[in-house]
């Protein structure tokens, strides 16, 4: 057993690791967490039926490090592994780290944890640098475009959310615990594309941010097998119920607040329409008087991604839009997978 150097550190960290069928990934993952030069966290791991070596990958590497708690339990989805992880968690602030992805860089943990000691905000934003090959990684590096990178959450949410940095997924995030858990902050465990309502419900809850300067974060595309790559009807309906509650929830008391909500819909609001035709007919039908509802969400600087669609919008009727943003769909899907193959 090796032991963890104890040095006296302020902030206890809880990684949190789903696991699924990730034998060819798994230990790249584990290996540049474990390289940290700070050694005040824990490392959850939770096996979620694994039909591959994953599992025994797991338990080699608890018995080498004393802080990796590993739980192995029967498939129940991505959602149910987080919720497990953080329910069993013990640290002050949470990581999400998917076990396809890995880190860059030995020093993150000891470079939050300073930052943390300096303002204690209730979320850390960190950009992820995203893998097709190793001669093909990129970062948007949109907190560039910032002028406040730290303070008030409310001040700043707009521009957060326009410039992608408050974006719907966990892993570009580390946030208090105890912000979680009072608020029971879970992961619906009966839909896909969890991560959507999870962020949607977060942003009501953050009263303080920072943004981490540096992306170590690298999120691998377009993976065989992975949930992110497989889109099907239900994760569209999913999707559109989100969009739909996410619409209807009362306003709060906060002009800034209420519009970075809306323009946070809006962007999911294109994710529909761009896979509106995934859709059978007779689903397409019954969506159809919403989205033609919420056209209203079609407005330029909302998001960057909404304002690309909007370039479009000004020479297209609807229905072509549409059909034009499900053919740029399957084209960046194809070009996805293509440079992930070099």
């Amino acid at each position: 057993m090796k032991e963890i150097n104890s040095h006296i550190q302020s902030t206890f960290f809880s990684i949190i690791i789903p696991v699924y069928n990730v034998e060819d990934y798994l230990e790249q993952c584990l290996n540049s967490i474990f390289s940290q030069n700070y050694y005040n966290f824990e490392v959850l791991l939770i096996n979620d039926g694994s039909k591959d070596s994953s599992l025994e990958i797991c338990k080699k590497y608890e018995q080498i490090y004393d802080n990796i708690i590993l739980i192995d339990k029967e498939n129940g989805g991505v959602s149910d592994a987080r919720n497990t992880g953080l329910k069993k968690s013990k640290g002050d602030y949470i990581f999400f780290c998917d076990s396809d992805d890995y880190w860059v860089g030995n020093d993150t943990l000891l470079n939050i944890n300073s930052l943390i000691k300096e303002s204690k905000p209730d979320l850390i934003i960190h950009e992820e640098s995203r893998f097709f090959s190793e001669e093909d990684i990129i970062c948007k590096y949109n907190q560039k475009f910032l002028k406040n990178k730290e303070g008030n959450f409310i001040d700043e949410i707009v521009n957060l959310v326009y410039y992608d940095l408050y974006a719907p997924s966990p892993w570009d995030k580390i946030i208090k615990r105890s912000i979680l858990i009072e608020n029971e902050l879970f992961f619906p465990t009966e839909k896909k594309s969890e991560d959507i309502e999870w962020t949607g419900k977060l942003m009501y809850h953050i009263k303080t941010f920072s943004v981490y300067s540096k992306s170590f974060y690298f999120y691998r595309q377009a993976r065989k097998g992975s949930f992110t790559t497989t889109i099907d009807e239900k994760n569209i309906i999913d999707v559109y119920i989100m969009v739909k509650n996410g619409l209807q929830k009362q306003q709060t008391n906060s002009e800034k607040l209420n519009q970075a909500v809306e323009n946070f819909w809006a962007c999911i609001y294109v994710i529909i329409l761009k896979e509106f035709y995934v859709l059978s007919p007779k689903k397409r039908q019954e969506i159809w008087n919403d989205l033609l509802n919420w056209k209203y969400l079609l407005q330029s600087n909302r998001n960057l991604k909404v304002d690309k669609v909007m370039f479009f919008y000004k020479y297209l009727s609807f229905r072509l839009l549409i059909f034009f943003l499900n053919g740029y769909r399957i084209k960046t899907s194809f070009y996805k997978k293509y440079r992930a193959s070099r």
